[in-house]
């Protein structure tokens, strides 16, 4: 009797100590399905009708259609992303190792260069209004700022270096209101 109840201890026991068996985790990879691949309603039954319940009273397997999983892109990468000419990469290079050197003027003119050959890229506004700040245009880069955050379009990080851009200069020029505000849609747009 001793023994019957030792071994049904140590069964029981032993059943605590095995590790829990989990599933697998469910991954909704129907973005990946076009309409061809989802089976709406299927009237297809188990070969083996003594294993299936449901087809032995008549009961058909519907698959619900399941609407596609909302893609999360990261902010700093733009949606349309159109290349920089080889010309104006040319001119932010050089702009940049003269900014580097001490030359503002030079630099100022390579990046005035630039936004005459690419009107609309944001990346030019970004340098230009930041050269401007370091120079002392304070008003000038407010401005050159804010007509790059019209062409940045939905990049978000470019928004926010740009809205910083606007913050620091209108720091500088005592407008604590429009800095703050600046700031917030710097916040905004994702630091």
């Amino acid at each position: 009797m001793r023994l019957g109840l030792t071994l049904l201890c140590l069964a029981v026991l032993s059943g605590c100590a095995q590790a829990p068996v989990s599933r697998p985790p469910v991954v909704d990879a129907s973005w990946r399905a076009n309409e061809d691949d989802r089976v709406t309603s299927s009237t297809r039954t188990n070969p083996d009708s003594t294993l299936d319940i449901q087809s032995e009273k008549g009961e058909r397997n519907q698959v619900t259609p399941i609407d596609p999983v909302a893609r999360i892109e990261p902010i700093d990468q733009p949606e349309q992303r159109t290349e920089i000419s080889p010309a104006v990469l040319s001119l932010l290079e050089q702009a940049d190792q003269l900014r580097t050197a001490g030359d503002l003027a030079g630099a100022s003119a390579r990046l005035e260069r630039a936004q005459r050959i690419a009107p609309t890229e944001p990346e030019v506004y970004f340098q230009l209004s930041s050269l401007r700040l370091e120079q002392g245009g304070l008003e000038e880069a407010v401005r050159i700022a804010t007509q790059g955050v019209d062409f940045a379009g939905t990049d978000q990080a470019m928004k926010r270096d740009l809205y910083t851009v606007i913050a620091r200069s209108k720091d500088a020029l005592g407008d604590t209101a429009g800095a703050v505000e600046a700031r917030q849609l710097a916040r905004a747009s994702g630091s």
